[in-house]
């Protein structure tokens, strides 16, 4: 696999991209920087680029054999590195952190003509677990992390739950070429040039705005491990649910955006982000459309007139058309 020099990047010691492909080199043909999951499940490469093209944008993850929370992770938009370094996540249960008990497992992995899509589950203390799910949209340009923390089977089930859960996700920032900063007036984050340009920006998916729902949290830059984009949510129920967009497109890193609820129906009633979290988000005149199976039951859901029996699902909404999914995860029968 061909690595193209990427300029800015320190090359003391060996960067987690130079890994990956040097780890998928003998399981992918010469000169082939398509998106790749290797057999073992240890790392991931989500790529829009059918070729080793400067306008590639690249998602290199680690999902080491230990039973880790902390991830190693490269995110290159175009030649810029924007996000290098320790992928850390902390998850807590009634105030108490919890530990992993297991592995990551590979529960599902997907590559179309639309994009990359994988998701691992990670077990944790207490019959709880961990699921991240990673989807990068070839032609939009988009790349989706979705981390969702599963209560145990009580938590999930009662009619009143108690149960605090709390996620919070910190990406680590390069500042290399570029620097974060924050539009308040969009909730979103800039990745900017050294000469303040926009070139990518991104939207945090996760945070209601029901009033009926409890989810809270919070979506910053931060100068924590010198420097990540941290973003976090808190819950009382069955599961609790953090989600981010990347928007690699730079011809959009200007345009209008707006990110609202949306409806997400069950046997004729709306339900909440502690079974399935719907989302739209406005990028200039695109429109995409969000949603994610909080319960881990399967359930016929509908969002925005279109019928799921889905465990996720990503997609563009057309006038006239509906919902178009790029990627739709159907629930696993065994669940």
């Amino acid at each position: 696999m061909k690595n193209k020099p990427v300029s800015g990047v320190a090359d003391v010691l060996p960067t987690l991209r130079s890994r990956v492909l040097a780890a998928l080199s003998p399981e992918v043909p010469e000169g082939d920087v398509k998106s790749h999951f290797s057999r073992d499940g240890r790392f991931a490469l989500l790529t829009d680029a059918s070729d080793a093209t400067d306008c590639s944008n690249e998602v290199y993850v680690e999902f080491p054999n230990s039973s880790s929370l902390c991830l190693p992770l490269e995110i290159y938009v175009g030649r810029r590195r924007v996000i290098a370094g320790i992928w850390r996540t902390g998850v807590w249960a009634n105030g108490q952190k919890l530990n992993a008990t297991g592995s990551w497992q590979t529960l599902c992995e997907e590559i179309n003509a639309d994009g990359a899509f994988v998701e691992r589950l990670l077990p944790l203390a207490g019959g709880r677990s961990l699921s991240r799910r990673l989807f990068v949209a070839y032609k939009e340009r988009l790349f989706l992390n979705v981390d969702v923390l599963y209560g145990s089977d009580a938590e999930r089930d009662t009619a009143s739950p108690t149960t605090v859960l709390r996620i919070r996700s910190a990406l680590p920032l390069d500042a290399t070429e570029m620097f974060a900063t924050q539009i308040d007036s969009s909730k979103a984050v800039a990745f900017c040039d050294v000469d303040s340009r926009p070139f990518a920006r991104v939207f945090p998916l996760s945070l209601s705005e029901r009033t009926s729902d409890a989810t809270s949290g919070t979506f910053a830059v931060k100068t924590t491990y010198g420097g990540v984009l941290e973003t976090s949510a808190r819950r009382t129920g069955g599961s609790v649910c953090v989600a981010t967009l990347f928007d690699w497109n730079a011809n959009r890193a200007t345009r209008p955006v707006s990110v609202g609820v949306a409806t997400v129906g069950e046997d004729l009633r709306a339900v909440d982000d502690g079974r399935a979290v719907g989302r739209q988000i406005l990028l200039g005149r695109e429109r995409y459309v969000l949603y994610v199976s909080t319960s881990r039951r399967p359930a016929i859901r509908s969002i925005l007139s279109r019928n799921l029996l889905s465990d996720f699902m990503f997609g563009k909404f057309f006038v006239g058309r509906g919902v178009e999914p790029l990627i739709d995860v159907e629930i696993p029968d065994d669940v």
